[in-house]
């Protein structure tokens, strides 16, 4: 084997190398995309959640937990605070099925979903709101099976 071969083999092992140092950068740097991007929709949604349950009408924020099995008067301010709560709860569940929102976080989400969605409350006001929603039938189908 001359000098020419040698440094032949040496440069396509070079070679070889340097593209699975960058094939592995890229798959390293996806994946802390992604959490960096589950990390920021966490922090935001976060932050709309408690604006909008900050926004509800004194009736309406605890009666989940005060009152689970009492629906309380079905108020203009009543409707609207449940249709922006609702309106949050089907960007997550779209984020979600988008496979965009880590599963993780989805669980917890979903379980607060679930209870809310159950409540006496949520369930009436759910038969005024619900065409608000048809035009995403997926969500539909999630929020009638889970208070079914």
């Amino acid at each position: 084997m001359n000098w020419t071969d040698i440094l032949s083999t040496g440069a396509q092992i070079a070679t070889a190398a340097s593209v699975l140092i960058a094939a592995a950068s890229i798959l390293l740097a996806k994946e802390m995309f992604r959490k960096q991007m589950n990390a920021d929709l966490f922090t935001t949604f976060t932050t709309r959640y408690e604006n909008i349950v900050g926004a509800f009408p004194p009736e309406l924020r605890f009666s989940r937990f005060d009152r689970p099995n009492e629906a309380i008067p079905l108020t203009e301010d009543v409707l609207l605070g449940i249709l922006r709560y609702l309106n949050l709860c089907s960007e997550e569940f779209y984020l979600w099925k988008a496979g965009l929102l880590d599963k993780k976080i989805w669980c917890i989400w979903e379980d607060e979903l679930i209870k809310t969605l159950r409540s006496r409350t949520v369930v009436a006001a759910w038969h005024e709101l619900s065409p608000e929603f048809s035009s995403y039938p997926e969500f539909v189908r999630f929020v009638e099976e889970t208070q079914a």
